[in-house]
């Protein structure tokens, strides 16, 4: 349930940029004060005052405390004498003495009405933290829901969260949640509706339950709180309260939030009467030390494997409080080791596959360097300006073809990175980062035995600033992002393969009135990459433009290109209320337009518009505990005016009484363009399709859970059809134990899948070169099996493991005969003869054809099957508040055939067979704070 809110709405030496982008820096630096001469000029809309908005939204007074300005306020309790003992129990003299906040509003089932349960915080604080003692009442005790799990888990479970914003800048706030048994769950939200999961802090709770109802205490550490420093005798921030009950899925706020807002920290009360708190200067040491040993499957022959490898680690994170505001964060010889396996996956794409960063570094203070906004509908092309596991990536280079073994680094190692975030009294919101990996070599064998080495990455320094300005109590922002990668080529052999410099500028803007209600989001970014010819050349002939496209007159390929640069501009405008939600978004990519070296990009050339009206209604009615309905549609189109995809449609969403829900989509394509079809060819013809969707989801409230559903995609006019079907399976035998199983089946028959492309003068109708396409017919079996012990709240064990099968089977070879037309030539049917050579493995084509002369050619079987077993054991142990020990268990197996057909039980045999790899960890991290 709360991430259905918190979800909505993602050192050495600094890098100087090359002059364009410095120049580029510049030149957008200046549109802020432009943007805020407008937005100053344009305050004429109507502002209700914060209680006459509550009037329209709930249609009556609130009995509560209500400051004169609309927000409900709560007063801190200071402690002078008073020792608070954090034991769950709320024993102590001083919280009969504290103010009360009580009198909760239902978000859901029933927005706007009273929650059925009551509930009381209580606030104290002294000079080293915050106190919060919450009294959740209930009726009948034995519906209390105390599922335990781990920290930050999710489950079948009640829960009281505060969230507290100490910036006081009603956009962010430091949330801590604990449920019944004592489990923690704590989280950033930032942009008012945007969440980091990740974020943790170091902090304390005890939790009791008795025949009232359960009650929880919590003490929070001013130093895990950012605000600012400046001394008041009387300080506000903002607060808020949100009881989750589980049994009937209530979720209530103490200063109401409505259902469908996309507001969140902006509706928060007031927290007042915090006198003389400390302005500090915080220090955090976390020193690490690690153990690994390395099972390698290999050969006698090869001279790198070493059977057992092992290896030590040890370094430490460092935080360093500048003031009460402003932080330091240091790593020596981080450990950024991910305890998690990324997902098994078969990509017959031109594109790379996107995997979300797990590294601790990264992912703390990850919101200061995010640039964007969310959407509730994407074409999944949009461009991610920085990414961060950009930085530590398996290395770029390859040994020469020829080598029999190598022995080729996994990532390249970072010597140390270092940021500096935080936000200031006046509304301004800073983070650097700077990070230097170092130069990597692989070793490799030749035929002849020598052994020999070659680099394989440079040393690289990355950087990243971000800055952004709070307007309107948050209800403006402007923002600026630049980063750039700087890396040492002059003594190294990698200048044909990568780029010396590349970095991108830009800005990003949001403007909301009406308390939210309307909204309006941008971003404008510049990008520049300057190296080598052949790297030029290999950026502009890449799946992200292919400027090499014969029939693309809009576009130049330059062979004697030293540099790149593009523009990204991206809009959107949205309407939010109780009931309706509507947005319009569009974007331009220009072609040279390049973020990969310090981002996540799969296109470029590209304009899209997209929009969606959504309909809501978030209070029971009838059977119906609420129900959802939309109507989207998604265009794209290259910078020619090509039209390439479109989505139109509908959905919805419906949940009954006795909690069981079904989601539903239908979407129809119309015939389009395809420019990526040919990778690097002409532009090809895309029928039209349709999509359906239907998914059921039982009960979440019992032991036993279940979700089925699947999705549809099929072409009629060329028997394009693809079925991906699923079941879900969640078993929760014990409160602290869970089980999950979730197998799945997808089915894909396409009529044009790639295969290869060919030089051949005699093709004159397509430019000189065959185009080679099969049909295919791809199976992938799926299972994901997941099971969850945990004994305390601060310690569990989880197990993962995930067999995975896929196998393709390519028939009916063609070549596309007209380019802009859904037109192909079958070998051995329309045009020339294709056979098979069992021997090589091979196909050979004589295409024949009327033009002259075709020069005959072959291919290898493309044929495939790919079995993968992949799984973990993670027993982790949190012995001291901010200290953990983890053991850590990894094993994978791989296999890989031309038998294009799945047969599972002989495919479940083959992957058992394969050579594994195994990986065990030892790790123990120790938090000291001063």
């Amino acid at each position: 349930m709360l991430h259905d809110y918190y979800y909505r709405s993602h050192i050495v030496r600094l890098i100087l940029f090359s002059a364009t982008v410095r120049r580029l820096a510049f030149t957008l630096a200046l549109i802020p004060y432009f943007l805020l001469s407008a937005l100053a000029h344009s305050a004429t809309f109507e502002i209700l005052s914060d209680e006459k908005k509550q009037e329209n939204l709930y249609g009556y007074a609130k009995e509560k405390e209500v400051h004169d300005s609309g927000r409900y306020v709560i007063r801190a309790y200071r402690l002078n004498q008073s020792t608070i003992v954090i034991d769950g129990k709320l024993d102590e003299e001083a919280w009969e003495r504290a103010d009360v906040a009580t009198g909760f509003t239902q978000t859901t089932p029933d927005d706007g009405q009273p929650a059925t349960e009551r509930t009381e915080i209580r606030v104290l604080y002294d000079d080293a933290a915050l106190y919060i003692g919450a009294r959740m009442y209930e009726s009948d005790p034995d519906q209390i829901a105390a599922t335990l799990f781990r920290r930050d888990g999710s489950g079948y479970s009640d829960w009281i969260h505060v969230g507290i914003d100490s910036y006081n800048d009603r956009r962010t706030a430091f949330v801590f949640g604990v449920n019944p048994r004592g489990v923690k769950r704590d989280m950033l939200i930032y942009n008012d509706n945007q969440t980091d999961l990740n974020w943790d802090a170091v902090w304390d709770v005890a939790t009791s339950i008795d025949e009232k109802g359960w009650t929880a205490e919590l003490r929070i550490p001013f130093s895990q709180l950012r605000y600012n420093g400046t001394e008041e005798d009387n300080r506000s921030w903002g607060i808020n309260f949100l009881r989750e009950t589980a049994r009937n899925d209530e979720a209530a706020f103490w200063s109401p939030v409505p259902a469908g807002s996309d507001a969140l920290i902006s509706r928060s009360g007031t927290l007042e009467n915090l006198r003389d708190l400390p302005s500090l200067r915080r220090l955090e040491i976390m020193p690490y030390a690690s153990s690994r040993l390395d099972r390698i499957p290999g050969t006698a022959d090869n001279p790198f494997i070493n059977e057992y490898g092992a290896g030590l680690g040890i370094g430490a994170d460092v935080k360093y409080g500048i003031n009460s505001n402003i932080t330091l964060t240091a790593t020596i010889n981080p450990d950024f080791g991910q305890v998690e396996v990324d997902p098994a996956v078969v990509n017959l794409s031109a594109f790379e596959t996107f995997y979300s960063e797990r590294r601790p570094f990264f992912l703390e203070g990850s919101e200061i360097f995010s640039f964007g906004f969310n959407s509730l509908i994407g074409m999944g092309d949009d461009p991610t300006v920085f990414y961060s596991r950009r930085i530590g990536r398996a290395p770029h280079g390859q040994v020469p073809e020829e080598a029999l073994y190598a022995d080729m680094p996994t990532q390249t190692p970072i010597a140390g990175a270092v940021k500096i975030s935080g936000k200031t009294s006046g509304g301004w919101s800073l983070g650097m980062l700077n990070a230097l990996t170092l130069e990597q070599s692989a070793d490799y064998e030749l035929p002849d035995g020598q052994i020999r080495s070659t680099p394989v990455d440079p040393l690289s320094n990355y950087t990243v600033l971000r800055v952004k300005k709070d307007f309107r109590d948050g209800q403006t922002v402007v923002g600026f992002m630049g980063n750039g990668v700087y890396r040492d080529l002059a003594t190294s052999s990698l200048e044909a393969l990568l780029a010396g410099h590349a970095g991108s500028a830009g800005l990003d803007l949001e403007h909301s009135w009406s308390q939210r209600t309307y909204r309006v989001n941008g971003r404008f970014v510049a990008s520049h990459v300057d190296g080598s010819t052949e790297v030029m050349q290999r950026l502009q002939n890449s799946s992200a433009r292919y400027f090499q496209r014969p029939d693309a007159r809009h576009l130049d390929f330059d062979e004697d290109l030293t540099s790149l640069q593009g523009l990204l501009a991206d809009l959107q405008i949205s309407r939010n209320t109780r009931n309706w939600t509507t947005e319009l978004r569009h974007y331009t990519i220009t072609p040279g337009f390049e973020v990969n070296d310090m981002g996540f990009q799969r296109a470029a050339d590209r304009r899209i518009l997209t929009a969606i009206h959504r309909y809501e209604q978030p209070s029971p009615q009838g059977v119906l505990q609420n129900w959802s309905i939309f109507a989207a549609t998604l265009n794209s189109w290259n910078t020619a005016g090509k039209y390439l995809y479109n989505l139109h449609g509908f959905g919805g969403h419906v949940r009954l009484r006795n909690f069981w829900s079904v989601n539903f989509e239908g979407i129809y394509s119309l015939e389009t363009y395809d420019d990526r079809l040919t990778r690097g060819g002409p532009i090809a013809r895309k029928p039209a399709a349709y999509q359906t969707g239907l998914h059921l989801n039982s009960d979440s409230r019992k032991n036993l859970r279940v979700w089925v559903g699947f999705n549809m995609n099929r072409s009629p006019a060329i028997r394009d059809f693809s079925l991906y079907r699923y079941v879900n399976l969640s078993y929760r035998p014990h409160p602290s134990v869970n089980l999950s199983l979730q197998p799945s089946f997808n089915s894909n028959r396409t009529g044009t899948q790639y295969v290869t492309t060919v030089s051949d003068p005699a093709a004159r109708a397509t430019y000189g070169s065959r185009y080679v396409f099969a049909d295919m017919d791809q199976q992938t079996l799926s299972v994901s099996i997941r099971a969850d012990w945990t004994f305390t709240p601060d310690l569990s064990l989880q197990l993962y493991v995930q067999p995975f099968i896929s196998a393709g089977n390519y028939s009916n070879f063609k070549e596309l005969s007209q380019p802009g037309k859904y037109a192909y030539s079958v070998y051995g049917t329309d045009i020339g003869s294709i056979s098979f050579d069992e021997d090589s493995d091979r196909y050979e084509v004589n295409p024949g054809g009327e033009d002259g002369p075709a020069e005959p050619f072959g291919f290898s079987n493309p044929d495939f099957k790919m079995c993968s077993l992949r799984g973990n054991a993670v027993l982790r142990w949190e012995f001291r508040p901010g200290s953990s020990l983890y053991l850590v268990w990894q094993q994978s197996r791989q296999a890989f055939g031309n038998e294009g057909s799945l047969r599972p039980v002989s495919d479940y045999s083959e992957m058992i067979d394969a050579p594994a790899r195994h990986i065990f960890l030892v790790k123990v991290s120790y938090w000291m704070g001063y």
